[in-house]
């Protein structure tokens, strides 16, 4: 006979309303970045979360530190010996079918080994989403459930990208009247006293911003949205930033299409507008314009996060944005040396953050759970090196080659490979690249796998940090190449204080302002797993910190 203490355990578990684990990833939101650097003063709602929370030492990303394999670690609990996702552009499986220069794209779920966080809730009988998080497409078999709903824009078709037209750009049929291609679709438009007319869509000129977003509205003087319904659904967005007798400069979003793994986008889209991926600063738009855009890709993120809660109301929830990621690779250098306009820019970027926080934390009721998390963290870099000039230079070019902070061995095992002794094709890489004077350390399968798992089918042979400044580029020719500006990069050695990634949780079960010592990302699974009260993915081998 259950004891009575049971008895009332499992009734008031009954009576209790279900909880929903929300697990956001804030993509290259470094540890270090937000406890130290005044640029990510802005993020107060995180801060809060922390003091009523948990919050980690940082987490250990994947090795080497990059956006698709960290992220791999985050969902399935293992790092890349198991999962086969090692990079962000890994080596092709099975060896015997490929030869060592052949890549996938580690952001696909086409090579992941391992069950994600999403399958494992799944079988075990609980409704999950996963928005615009890597390894959800293609929707394979292994990677998908009934009762979970992926949602993808990243690896799907790119119908025409983020584009910039002129005057000289459009192609006019009247004094007022003009057309204009975007990918394979033609927008007819017309010029007005205020602006321009696309499709019967309002674009009215409006000032460049010229501050963060405390306040006011995000994207403000954008268009209201276009609904395309081919050559796939999607809704388009314009900008008017300048229009004068002479020129003009109009901004139209990215036709992208929005993957689903069950059902349809449509809705979605048509009531909360359409997808924006990844923003490019480039020279055809300033910094402040750029800056908008990530405003336009943040606010539909978090509008398509809002609906995807209200209307599947699943118990877990997964989440991805890219804005820390691309201002750190953008602006993190220049601010490091003390550029004012990177500074600046950094602020306003981390103010569009947490206006996003903003908006999506009031999902959580108090009876949910909420992971904040991040892949890895972010370095300033001025100088470049060449790894495989490097080795082309020592005769290596046709033996070795470099895969993302590490070198892949034309061993015997890969299809037309032609190295029978790795071990001493692998002394003379690691002779070569000490004789750069840039790199720092150097690591092995054998000998660190186990800390880093680095070893498996898709691993490389040898693993190596640098100098600190420096990141690698692989351009023909030159063994140190130029470098226009400083950057941020990604990448190193994972357990350098740079690398490690944030973790915060809040919820009823985390008590205030928790301190948890340095965790690894293939913790995160794990935890997520604890906190809904199932089984972790299959294969995790990491340790919720509960």
């Amino acid at each position: 006979m259950p004891s009575p203490i049971r008895v009332l355990f499992f009734l008031l578990c009954l009576a209790a309303p279900a909880q929903t684990v929300y697990l956001f990833s804030l993509d290259g939101l470094g540890h270090q970045l937000l406890t130290k650097s005044p640029v990510t003063a802005p993020l107060k709602t995180l801060r809060r979360l922390a003091a009523r929370g948990a919050m980690a030492d940082g987490i250990q990303p994947a090795f080497p530190s990059a956006t698709g394999n960290s992220h791999a670690a985050l969902w399935t609990g293992v790092y890349g010996d198991v999962s086969n996702i090692t990079s962000n552009s890994q080596p092709y499986l099975p060896r015997a079918a490929h030869t060592f220069l052949e890549r996938n794209n580690g952001y696909r779920s086409d090579q992941l080994a391992a069950e994600p966080l999403w399958v494992s809730a799944g079988r075990q009988g609980l409704k999950s989403v996963a928005y615009q998080a890597p390894q959800v497409f293609p929707f394979r078999p292994f990677t998908t459930h009934p009762n979970a709903t992926l949602i993808n824009g990243y690896q799907s078709r790119q119908i025409a990208g983020h584009t910039i037209l002129r005057r000289k750009d459009l192609i006019f049929d009247s004094p007022t009247g003009f057309h204009f291609k975007h990918g394979p679709l033609t927008l007819r438009g017309t010029l007005t006293a205020t602006g321009v007319t696309v499709e019967n869509t309002v674009v009215r000129l409006a000032p460049v911003e010229t501050k963060p977003p405390l306040q006011r509205p995000l994207a403000r003087h954008f268009s209201d949205g276009l609904y395309l319904a081919d050559p796939v659904p999607a809704v388009i967005y314009f900008r008017l930033f300048e229009f004068t007798a002479a020129d003009l400069l109009l901004y139209v979003s990215p036709i992208q299409e929005l993957a689903i793994s069950q059902g349809e986008a449509t809705a979605m889209l048509r009531e909360a507008g359409g997808f924006i991926g990844n923003t490019h600063f480039g020279p055809k738009l300033t910094t402040s314009q750029s800056l908008e855009v990530m405003e336009l890709l943040t606010r539909q993120n978090a509008r398509h996060t809002l609906w995807l809660a209200e209307h599947l109301r699943p118990a877990l929830f997964i989440g991805y944005i890219p804005i820390c990621d691309e201002l750190g690779h953008q602006f993190l250098g220049r601010h490091e040396q003390g550029d004012a306009d990177a500074t600046r820019a950094m602020l306003w970027g981390f103010t569009i953050a947490e206006r996003w926080l903003q908006q999506v934390a009031p999902l959580v009721t108090k009876q949910d759970h909420l992971i904040i998390t991040a892949d890895h963290g972010m370095a300033p870099i001025s100088k470049l090196v060449n790894v495989n000039e490097a080795l082309r230079r020592a005769g290596l070019g046709k033996a070795a080659t470099h895969v993302y902070n590490s070198v892949l061995i034309n061993t015997t095992d890969w299809k037309g490979g032609t190295v029978q002794n790795r071990d001493a094709v692998r002394a003379l890489v690691r002779k070569t690249l000490e004789e750069t004077g840039v790199f720092t350390a150097f690591y092995t399968p054998e000998e660190h796998g186990k800390n880093y798992g680095i070893s498996g089918p898709a691993g490389s042979d040898l693993y190596f940090d640098l100098k600190p400044g420096f990141s690698v580029r692989d351009t023909v020719g030159e063994l140190f190449p130029p470098l226009d500006k400083p950057i941020g990069s990604h990448g190193f050695v994972p357990d350098r204080p740079d690398m490690l990634a944030t973790l915060i949780v809040a919820g009823p079960r985390i008590g205030k302002a928790t301190k948890w010592p340095r965790l690894k990302s293939i913790d995160v699974a794990p935890l997520a797993a604890k906190l809904l009260g199932i089984e972790p993915p299959k294969q995790a081998r990491g340790r919720s910190p509960l």
